[in-house]
């Protein structure tokens, strides 16, 4: 029997075994929901774009790191190029030739004749592509070894394929070049030939050795490529995926899946289940996560683990065999996964864009689901199901902070339509640090000459801490409720001031409903913006020197960032300077995902880091668009002494009104 022969008569069944496998993983794939909500159109032009962008040149990992982007370009260049020539290699030669006896058409004969020149010089690029960001690959990891890298068995699976199929690669070329499987154009293979002829003058019965490593380099390629939905090879289909669909869809704009109905007891998108195949354990993640930099021993709260354990989870319920998670494993997991402040920076570094903050959520559904999650969530439950906000107050004073106002403008609990509701929020209306917030937006919104009104008491908490504590099922009644407040006052806008109601109100809420609100959702930031162009509002001056943090929820999660910029430069003689980490680097303050309720000293710890980056500043003025951002960034400053003043960009505003 040829070596031909052989080669088929193994590689058909190995490529059934792939295909098998990728069957597994569709299905796997397929259980998970279908994402709700409407979908901007996705042409063909717009996902070539994105894999070329995006999957192959990788941008992202472009602007973070050089050394790995050449090492993924090479390496996935030469791949894609040489699987390329060989798929086309074998329709020509199997099919257009011996099938349909096209073989005598130049353009066809060109991909399986042997060292034509075309073919030869792609095969050879390929090669040394592959082989080049091969070694690069080796090098960081096992030489340079950066402190973010978590190298396990798949990652020495990896290493040893490829390296076996690129050392058994180049040895099968030199031989061949010496033996009678020649070619018109040998010296086009700029690598293997010089090489072959270093060799050539060796007692080799070259032709024998040909057969021979065709054979093995063949069969050992197909049975590493036979094992991709096996390993970690499989996050070179499932990260590709996730890049192009993450890209065409951006990750903060995806609609969540809706809260599980009862008996759902899966909790992942289609989407989120691609997406954890797609995890490439680069470890870019952890170094932009801000609560493993305070807890550096606990590798599990880093997103690529979290990642791994409930793709291992989700297999383990799911194969031949079923088999629950181990129970000191899913309990070490919830600690690790409600130890994270949502703050979504893992999301905006991955460079196969991983919607990680609907991921992180998910995982929370899971684990309320299981029954396996901190005790502090069902009195927050209990709280806001019952009190309708996450402070146990009557919420029949929701109005309190208005008290204090010099004169109550109509708008509060005076009335009940406008063009204009302002949702106050849970912190602003029952926590006194933060009662200038609204007090400064009534004035604004006074002065301005907007029709408005806030619910007072018909506002409920909006559902956010619940549903980023996985608990998203009871926020549904509160959805309702306030929708149907504000569809009442027949408003055409509802603003916010704090920009976890103002995400939820503007993503969640339609989805949750499955239908579109019927008024336009701003933040106060965007509203004044428009305010203040329009010439709505004369400032005073305010000769200081300002540093401004962007809140995870307003900045990542909803892409705002500029209009609260635009309100501070409107402001004359303020000088604005950035820390070290803003925009979409932004470091979280500490103060999200419900950590405070779970570990408070945790959610001290991040935000010391930031009031750190806003002294480095050397701003006197520290400004923010969320009340629980300055709530979490006062407390870092009066803990660390730092001579800085916390104010959310309304206060200033409001301060500095003019006549």
């Amino acid at each position: 029997m040829s070596a031909e022969l052989l080669f088929w008569t193994a590689h058909l069944p190995l490529m059934l075994l792939l295909l098998a496998g990728l069957g597994y993983i569709v299905r796997l794939w397929s259980k998970g929901k279908a994402t709700s909500g409407p979908r901007p159109a996705r042409d063909l032009l717009s996902l070539l774009r994105a894999f070329v962008t995006e999957a192959w040149f990788n941008r992202r990992l472009w602007r973070n790191d050089r050394w790995r982007w050449a090492a993924h370009f090479m390496l996935l260049t030469g791949f894609l190029l040489l699987m390329t020539l060989s798929g086309i290699a074998a329709l020509s030669e199997k099919v257009l030739y011996h099938l349909l006896h096209l073989g005598h058409i130049p353009w066809i004969s060109m991909w399986y004749t042997a060292d034509h020149p075309v073919t030869a010089l792609l095969n050879e690029i390929g090669g040394v592509l592959m082989t080049v960001g091969f070694l690069l690959f080796v090098v960081r990891r096992y030489v340079l070894r950066p402190a973010q890298l978590r190298t396990g068995p798949m990652d020495h699976w990896m290493v040893v394929g490829l390296g076996l199929i690129l050392l058994t690669g180049w040895i099968t070329e030199v031989v061949r070049l010496n033996s009678s499987h020649i070619g018109p154009a040998p010296h086009i293979a700029f690598i293997g030939y010089p090489l072959s002829r270093l060799v050539a003058n060796l007692p080799v019965a070259w032709d024998r050795w040909f057969d021979a490593l065709y054979l093995v380099h063949g069969l050992l390629t197909s049975a590493i490529i036979a094992t991709i939905p096996f390993s970690k090879f499989m996050h070179a289909i499932a990260g590709g995926l996730t890049t192009v669909l993450n890209e065409v869809v951006p990750p903060a704009f995806i609609p969540a899946r809706p809260p599980a109905s009862p008996g759902d007891s899966f909790p992942y998108t289609r989407r989120q289940m691609i997406e954890l195949d797609g995890c490439t354990r680069c470890g870019e993640c952890v170094i932009w996560c801000p609560t493993f930099a305070e807890k550096p021993d606990r590798d599990g709260i880093t997103p690529l683990v979290k990642t791994e354990k409930v793709r291992s989870f989700v297999r383990r319920e799911h194969s031949l065999r079923p088999r629950p998670p181990d129970s000191t494993a899913l309990q070490i997991h919830s600690e690790d996964t409600y130890d994270c402040t949502l703050c979504g920076r893992c999301g905006i570094v991955c460079p196969v864009h991983i919607d990680t903050r609907h991921l992180w959520i998910a995982m929370r559904e899971d684990l309320v689901q299981r029954g396996v999650y901190p005790e502090a969530l069902n009195h927050l439950r209990e709280t806001v199901t019952t009190h309708h906000n996450i402070s146990g107050d009557p919420n029949a004073e929701r109005l309190i902070w208005s008290q204090n106002l010099d004169r109550i403008p109509d708008g509060v609990g005076k009335k009940d339509r406008a063009e204009v509701v302002y949702f106050v929020g849970c912190v602003s209306s029952f926590y006194p640090q933060t009662y200038s917030v609204p007090q400064s937006m009534v004035e604004i919104l006074d002065q301005a000459g907007m029709d408005f009104v806030v619910l007072g008491p018909e506002e409920w908490c909006c559902g956010f801490p619940l549903i980023i504590a996985g608990m998203g099922k009871a926020a549904v009644e509160s959805v309702r409720h306030n929708v149907d407040a504000v569809r009442r006052t027949g408003a055409k806008w509802l603003v916010a001031t704090c920009p976890s109601c103002y995400h939820t109100w503007k993503h969640d809420y339609p989805r949750i409903l499955g239908e579109p609100l019927g008024f336009e959702v701003l933040h106060a930031t965007e509203l004044l913006a428009e305010i203040l162009r329009e010439g709505r509002l004369h400032l005073q001056p305010f000769e200081q020197t300002v540093t401004y943090h962007d809140p995870c929820d307003l900045g990542r999660t909803s892409g705002v960032y500029e209009a609260p910029r635009e309100v501070i430069r409107a402001i004359p003689g303020v000088t604005l300077v950035e820390m070290e980490h803003h925009h979409e680097y932004s470091l979280c303050c500490g103060g999200g995902g419900d950590v405070e309720m779970a570990d408070k000293g945790l959610t001290e710890a991040v935000a010391r880091r930031r009031i750190q980056e806003a002294q480095a500043t050397g701003a006197k003025v520290l400004l923010s668009a969320c009340q629980q951002c300055k709530r979490t960034l006062m407390g870092a400053a009066r803990r660390e002494k730092v001579r800085v003043r916390v104010m959310d960009v309304v206060e200033l505003v409001a301060r500095q009104l003019g006549d």
